[in-house]
């Protein structure tokens, strides 16, 4: 499907081309797409797209890639009882309804914290459309948090201090977060970043009931963690039983790998999801 530029889109959070596509309730999303040459289907979604655009741009040398931008505003459908947005929710049925007015029946999934999150409403809510996916630094938190490390660095002034503690290499790695940053302005700034970006488990209207979808998953989902991020920290326990339960995961922990891990070893990510991917179809005895 070709679709025209929108002057209206959040364009500026994609890195490259960009598109728009309006769905039937008028919400009109912003997505980037690569690999068009490729026939499977990976599907990604994120606040936006610059350090992440290598991720997609790699991906897209074996899939069909389309990411699509994790909105803030517009109308919403996915209402907690208060009236409110449910935004974890409202960007996975975002994603799902892309897929469907693009005519995508499969795809596989691929997130990174919060980016994970509409994979988790799909897996929760269409199974079905899901080949595999692909869970990067995020699982559900079903044994609560241990501390608050990752959001204090967010919510504090010192970019040095979190680029220290969420990159191996910050001499490379800051200038093109800077960088980012100044191309996305100050619109992620949002509430429902530290309320529904890093728990998935809100999806679901109790953490039982997130404990009997992993436990009967069919969908293969692969954890992948790295052993110095803040956040894989401040949720140890629950990332630790993630794996416990979750039927049939893939979980993988890389020593030494802080949270940006899309700066520090783009390839490493890329190569990571393919193998799990690869991994996840074959028949073991």
């Amino acid at each position: 499907m070709k679709l025209k530029k929108n002057k209206n889109m959040e364009a500026n959070k994609i890195q490259g081309e960009a598109k728009s596509l309006l769905l039937d309730n008028g919400v009109e999303l912003t997505y980037c797409e690569r690999g068009e040459q490729n026939e499977e289907v990976l599907m990604t979604g994120a606040f936006y797209f610059h350090t992440a655009m290598p991720i997609v741009e790699m991906l897209a040398e074996r899939y069909h890639v389309y990411g699509v931008v994790m909105r803030f505003d517009g109308k919403t459908t996915e209402l907690n009882a208060d009236g409110s947005t449910h935004w974890g929710r409202q960007w996975g049925k975002d994603v799902y309804d892309f897929t469907q007015k693009m005519g995508i029946k499969r795809f596989h999934y691929f997130g990174k914290c919060h980016g994970t999150v509409p994979g988790w409403w799909m897996f929760k809510n269409h199974p079905e459309c899901l080949i595999d996916f692909c869970s990067f630094f995020l699982a559900p938190h079903l044994k609560g948090q241990t501390s608050n490390t990752w959001f204090e660095l967010l919510n504090g002034n010192d970019s040095a201090k979190m680029m220290a503690a969420a990159l191996r290499k910050p001499e490379e790695g800051l200038p093109k977060k800077m960088a980012e940053m100044a191309a996305i302005g100050n619109n992620v700034s949002s509430p429902a970043v530290p309320q529904y970006a890093a728990a998935s488990e809100k999806i679901w209207d109790s953490l039982e009931d997130c404990e009997r979808d992993l436990r009967n998953a069919t969908v293969p989902i692969g954890y992948v963690f790295g052993s110095e991020d803040p956040l894989m920290n401040d949720y140890y326990e629950s990332n630790m039983y993630a794996w416990r339960v979750t039927r049939g995961c893939h979980f993988t922990i890389l020593n030494g790998e802080k949270h940006l891990m899309e700066l520090d070893t783009p390839r490493r990510v890329v190569d990571e999801t393919l193998a799990f991917i690869d991994q996840a179809h074959k028949d073991y005895e």
